[in-house]
């Protein structure tokens, strides 16, 4: 077990198990040799990248994990991955907002992530 401190003025989520704690604390956890300790702050907005075994590989995004309790915003950004060229703006930059009192996700600006299918989305606890 170890001794984590969450930090005052949030809710954290634990990472593996999606329990939600308040801030200002100090939590036990279990901390076996392959699983560290990790809370996410209450509004985060975290990408998780499907599986690639190269780097020649496109990266692409598998889910979009949402954690309730603020509104958070998080950029994402795109580029072809093997040349230059985002030295000269060839760049996507895709704004994803998530509103907590509404229960929504948004998205602004060019298209570096478009989720054909809404259940890539995932809202935890819910």
């Amino acid at each position: 077990m170890r001794s984590v401190y969450l930090p005052a003025g949030a809710d954290w989520y634990n990472f593996w198990t999606n329990k939600r704690l308040h801030g200002g604390q100090r939590v036990s956890v279990a901390a076996p040799i392959d699983t560290i300790p990790l809370f996410v702050r209450a509004g985060s907005i975290l990408p998780m990248g499907s599986v690639i075994e190269s780097t020649e590989e496109k990266q692409s995004i598998e889910k979009v994990r949402i954690y309730p309790g603020a509104n958070g915003v998080f950029t994402l950004y795109d580029d072809d991955g093997h040349t230059y060229a985002y030295e000269n703006g060839d760049i996507k930059l895709t704004e994803l907002r998530w509103n907590d009192a509404t229960g929504k996700l948004t998205q602004s600006g060019t298209e570096a992530w478009n989720p054909a299918d809404k259940s890539v989305i995932e809202v935890v606890g819910r």
